[in-house]
């Protein structure tokens, strides 16, 4: 009787192994809710889109963007967080949503790194310091050399929580004393750099890219780790002598943690196929950014770093998110 018993459920654990490696392989069956924590018609949605046409195209799947903007791309982040890991439910990930935030709104997000799986990464651009082309300083250290001796009188543009730990960061490690002024988005510290109301700013080569076309301001130093593709003229931070000074803005495709190993692979190969597509690369062209090209174990490695960064940067600034 007992010899019985184990056999049916050997059995069973059979067929209930061999229907998951099934349901793996027929994925796609239903359509993929790919969210998007921010606004029809921003960066991220438009990317997105070419993902969600690419996905058809190379896997078959109907995909369905679903745009939850809010709360810093935490209401977006959250509901994926919360969904079944089966691959039908992504996220449209970036640097804020899975890596500044958790530094930001420490236990406050509803979700943490361990919530998410990544799955692939789709762009990423580099944050600079910009200046009014009018300005004569040459590098960074003859920016810190006027501001040591004009303290309080120069100021720092921020568009966002990225460019607003850059601002804070940067003064702390140059020892300056300069305003730090907010504004809703890069484009419009920018566009007050460009008329001369600020001293300098941080922002993505994205943002970026039509102000420095129009000659009205250009980049002092690049945040990143070896020089941006897209201005290889412009030094690093470390190349000028401040070292560890490393502020990226990427985009990355997540999933709910415990994603089958199988589906997280297809959509890997998939979305990094969709990545060397033309229409993409005109896209990343346009806005100043490079490709992401990453397999699943340096994707895993990369989040891990960002965090442990963001992290550094917070902690040392003191800096507090505007509520």
């Amino acid at each position: 009787m007992h010899h019985h018993v184990s056999r049916a459920l050997a059995l069973v654990a059979t067929c209930m192994l061999s229907g998951n490696g099934l349901a793996q392989a027929q994925y796609p069956e239903k359509p993929i809710t790919l969210v998007v924590p921010f606004t029809p018609g921003s960066g991220s949605d438009i990317v997105a889109r070419i993902i969600a046409k690419g996905l058809t195209e190379t896997i078959k799947a109907t995909v369905v963007i679903d745009n939850k903007p809010g709360a810093n791309g935490a209401l977006g982040a959250q509901a994926v967080a919360r969904a079944k890991p089966d691959g039908y439910t992504l996220l449209l990930g970036s640097a804020t949503t899975n890596a500044v935030n958790y530094a930001f709104f420490p236990g406050r997000l509803g979700y943490d790194p361990s919530s998410f799986d990544f799955i692939a990464g789709l762009g990423a651009s580099d944050v600079s310091m910009y200046i009014n082309s009018a300005q004569p300083w040459k590098s960074i250290n003859e920016l810190i050399a006027h501001a040591k001796k004009n303290p309080g009188k120069l100021s720092c543009g921020s568009g966002n929580a990225v460019t607003q730990v850059a601002c804070e960061y940067f003064k702390r490690r140059a020892g300056i004393d300069v305003v730090t002024v907010p504004y809703k988005s890069n484009a419009q510290s920018l566009t007050d750099l460009a008329g001369a109301q600020l001293s300098f700013a941080f922002s993505d080569s994205t943002a970026a890219q039509a102000f420095v076309a129009g000659k009205k301001v250009r980049s002092l130093a690049s945040a990143g780790e070896t020089r941006n593709p897209v201005a290889p003229d412009v030094p690093t931070f470390a190349e000028q002598g401040l070292k560890d000074f490393e502020f990226t803005a990427w985009t990355a495709v997540f999933a709910p943690a415990g994603t089958p190993a199988a589906i997280a692979e297809r959509l890997n190969g998939a979305i990094v196929k969709i990545s060397d597509s033309a229409e993409m690369a005109q896209l990343r062209s346009k806005a100043g950014s490079t490709a992401m090209a990453i397999d699943l174990a340096a994707g895993k490695r990369f989040v891990a770093r960002e965090v442990a960064s963001w992290k550094k940067y917070v902690e040392e600034t003191g800096i507090k998110p505007e509520q």
